[in-house]
């Protein structure tokens, strides 16, 4: 199952591999990296599919049936590769940046930056994922044919099951699955609206989520089934991913709808100007005069150089501030954290994700200092909404 294609957290710098992974390489740039948890589950369904290999083929020694096993594994993994590269591509395609391809067997995920600018776009990226898991799946099963009833068929087959259940499932309609993307570019084209489209697919996916939570008792009355520890264990963890995965796409919509509303202009705050060589107590005194929240640190050129940080002021004792100076608090400025006063709300969290700092200094469009925008400011704006 593939996770919610969205950019990355914005506390984590763009292109950081995703914590608890391994670094396998790159493919066209993007970073491919593998879950910590992939080797103990690799290792569980070797051994489970060993046990299957062994009553179907008991003449084959311990040794095969691992060595068929972990084949499965390791072919079953790749295919997961096809189907998250089919993601990135078509992105690429589209000229829209991709970071991260994540592997696991529950869970991969394509890290995508940025929305996607059209109900086609988002279409085209979110099926072809689940199309070539289908393909796979159909190559693999045409592959079995042309085996005899041996290991290698059984191997074949299980893949080619393996790939077509992938595929049906994540056609589902309802995020966090590909089908829920599916779903909202069609509710986008329809509305108009893209985040009503996100809202409407994540209701889709928690009905999803609480359908594969009630799956084995269903089981049990339609088919005459009875369900077993390992349909309730099975239905919990999938049904437990797919309530997660929706309701963290439906808190998405909602604050992504409250980002136009944020702009730099009314969130920054009133900054005075300072050479480096001035006092923290007079500095302190003339931002008090001018109503000012924030110290900026000018050069010889009258050019902003520096921030202060209020925890930086506070630290210093109130009886050493006439002889420390501001230049000794302020932290240098770099050009990742220089924001523009028309920026809005996308605008800001993109600065705020690929340069993680407590304050940035805002220039106005004559490249003059405004303000000063502090990163505690926005999320009390977004708490507000």
């Amino acid at each position: 199952m593939s996770e919610p294609r969205e950019p990355q957290n914005p506390a984590q710098p763009a292109g950081a591999p995703t914590p608890g992974t391994w670094v396998l390489g790159r493919v066209r740039g993007i970073q491919l990296t593998m879950r910590f948890t992939w080797l103990p589950v690799a290792i569980l369904l070797a051994v489970g599919f060993s046990a299957v290999i062994a009553q179907q083929f008991p003449y084959l020694s311990g040794g095969w049936r691992y060595f068929a096993s972990f084949a499965f594994v390791v072919a079953f993994t790749l295919s997961v590769l096809l189907h998250e590269l089919a993601h990135a591509l078509m992105a690429l395609r589209f000229k829209i940046s991709v970071t991260e391809i994540n592997l696991g067997f529950f869970a991969a995920g394509t890290h995508i930056e940025g929305e996607r600018k059209s109900p086609l776009e988002e279409f085209a990226i979110s099926v072809v994922g689940p199309i070539a898991s289908l393909l796979v799946g159909g190559l693999a099963y045409a592959g079995s044919r042309a085996l005899d009833e041996g290991v290698a068929y059984a191997v074949v087959m299980q893949l080619a099951v393996a790939n077509l259940i992938v595929g049906v499932t994540n056609l589902l309609p309802g995020l966090p699955l590909d089908g829920g993307w599916v779903l909202r570019a069609a509710v986008w084209k329809a509305t108009g609206n893209m985040h009503t489209g996100t809202i409407v697919a994540a209701w889709a996916g928690r009905v999803i989520a609480i359908a594969v939570l009630a799956a084995p008792v269903i089981l049990e009355e339609v088919f005459d089934r009875n369900p077993t520890l390992i349909d309730f264990v099975i239905a919990l963890a999938v049904g437990f991913f797919l309530w997660m995965g929706s309701t963290a796409s439906l808190m998405q919509a909602r604050l992504k709808q409250k980002l136009p509303a944020l702009q730099v202009r009314s969130l920054a705050r009133r900054a005075i100007a300072v050479h480096a060589s001035t006092p923290i107590s007079e500095a302190v005194r003339l931002a008090a005069q001018g109503q000012a929240g924030a110290v900026v640190v000018i050069d010889g050129d009258g050019k902003p150089h520096a921030l202060v940080q209020e925890a930086a002021v506070t630290a210093v004792a109130p009886n050493q501030r006439p002889w420390t100076t501001i230049g000794e608090v302020a932290t240098r400025i770099s050009a990742g954290h220089i924001i523009g006063v028309n920026d809005t709300g996308e605008e800001i969290l993109a600065t705020l994700r690929k340069n993680p700092a407590s304050e940035y200094l805002v220039l106005d469009t004559h490249g003059q200092v405004y303000g000063v925008l502090a990163t505690a400011d926005v999320e009390r704006a977004f708490r507000r909404r």
